[in-house]
């Protein structure tokens, strides 16, 4: 049984930022990875995901060129080029990770499933491997709901969803978060009819309510159907087409398309760990406990990532790597206790939320004033023909102090991060107001914002 001074099972952007580190500072590492290299974020979520948003954008662009003043032909949308595009790109940045970790002297790489046979060993495809230190970073994998039926069609996920053959005519999504308003756009600018059911009141409720009431305003006014309070209790197969049957309105509703995409979250990969073990803890849903400092309910053993549930974006799974690797490597005292986590939403416009929400505010027992701008009132975005959404501020009234940010906006993802570093240096109202902006960019929404009344 070979020993090492730290493994790390998993490979993605938490997993891999922590190993780096030890290795750089001459541990021998051991990598268990059950997949590809690079985790979801490379290979099935964000990497590939952007990239075929990306082309569904230049499609809408182009079929609305006439409102530019350019005359083209009517784009068609070559799916299977898509894809194609898209698994180079993939491959490539895996195949650059691949190259790093061959590199390493000190990573030893092992492919194939882990799973605990004590608290220090693990078991990777018949090897058997002791470490002084183990990190989880195991991530999710998409949750499939309890629908009676769904065991007998071929239903897609966003991983299969991105490898199909062509595209279909229509689809549902069942779910209306993060991942369904992504996918709903991409499928819709490339001409597939789309239908959301989305089982909460409302679209992405983890957002600000008026995005959300605004980006469902936008999608329907697109043509996307979306129908809330959903109570999906079967789908099936009906000829060519599946079916999805809606009892919220007390006799059944029936929905049918080509092709059924679950997006209804993500759940824990724990549970192939044999974590029992390692007498590692788990909460109701299957995430792994952990303080913040990352460490589980057994000692030598911490976890990282999305497999500790909360926020799941690549960017936090990244810090969680980095601050595990300061406090293992160089001894570094941290906390995962109050973090400002950013996100943003890749649909069109863009949504961008850093801090808090306003209910969030009042019930931190702040005197909340919200500030609120049309993005459609600035020159930049009317050049762009691009009117709608708008920023949202929430501050402290008494101090001014900014407390979150809320944009659906062009280039919300990138306008953002001048927010986020604002939170973070306990900017004011009147700091915003009074930094200059160059003009005409889309980044005067953000004073203009801190000058509405």
């Amino acid at each position: 049984m070979k020993k090492y001074d730290l493994a790390v099972i998993g490979s993605g952007s938490a997993g891999m930022n922590l190993i780096r580190a030890a290795a750089a500072k001459g541990w021998q590492c051991a990598l268990a990875e059950s997949g590809y290299l690079g985790g979801t974020c490379i290979n099935v979520g964000c990497i590939p995901s952007k990239t075929l948003i990306y082309s569904a954008r230049v499609m809408r662009l182009v079929s609305e060129a006439n409102i530019y003043g350019v005359t083209v032909n009517q784009p068609e949308a070559d799916w299977p080029a898509m894809v194609h595009r898209k698994n180079r790109l993939v491959g490539r940045i895996r195949n650059r990770t691949y190259s790093g970790v061959e590199k390493n002297r000190n990573i030893d790489l092992f492919e194939g499933e882990a799973t605990f046979s004590s608290p220090q060993e693990l078991n990777i495809s018949g090897d058997k491997i002791f470490a002084d230190k183990i990190v989880i970073a195991a991530g999710t994998r998409p949750a499939i709901p309890p629908v009676s039926g769904l065991d007998k069609i071929n239903y897609l996920t966003s991983t299969t969803a991105m490898e199909m053959d062509e595209l279909p005519e229509s689809i549902i999504i069942l779910g209306g978060g993060i991942i369904a308003l992504e996918f709903s756009q991409l499928f819709h600018y490339l001409g597939v009819k789309v239908t959301i059911l989305q089982r909460n009141q409302r679209l992405a409720p983890v957002l600000d309510a008026d995005i959300s009431a605004e980006i469902q305003k936008i999608m329907t006014e697109e043509g996307i159907e979306v129908i809330t309070s959903a109570e999906i209790r079967s789908v099936g197969n009906q000829g060519s087409k599946v079916y999805a049957e809606d009892y919220s309105r007390g006799s059944p509703v029936r929905y049918s398309a080509e092709k059924l995409l679950i997006a209804t979250g993500r759940i824990s990969n724990g549970d192939r760990l044999a974590l029992d073990e390692a007498e590692v803890e788990t909460d109701e849903r299957g995430f792994i406990k952990v303080d913040s400092s990352f460490k589980t309910s057994r000692d030598g053993i911490w976890a990282i990532g999305d497999i500790t549930g909360g926020p799941m974006f690549t960017h936090r799974a990244w810090h969680d790597g980095m601050l595990l690797g300061k406090h293992l490597v160089e001894g570094t005292e941290i906390t995962n206790d109050g973090r400002l986590i950013p996100f943003a939403v890749f649909t069109s416009p863009e949504i961008a939320t850093v801090g808090m929400l306003e209910k969030e505010a009042i019930r931190a027992g702040y005197d909340a004033r919200v500030q609120r701008f049309e993005i459609g009132h600035l020159g930049r975005a009317l050049s762009m023909e691009q009117y709608k959404g708008f920023v949202k501020l929430v501050s402290d009234r008494k101090s001014g102090k900014l407390l979150g940010a809320h944009l659906l906006t062009p280039e919300a993802g990138e306008l953002i991060h001048e927010l986020i570093m604002a939170i973070r240096l306990g900017a004011t109202i009147e700091n915003l107001k009074d930094m200059m902006h160059v003009h005409p960019t889309l980044s005067e929404s953000i004073s203009n914002t801190a000058w509405t009344e």
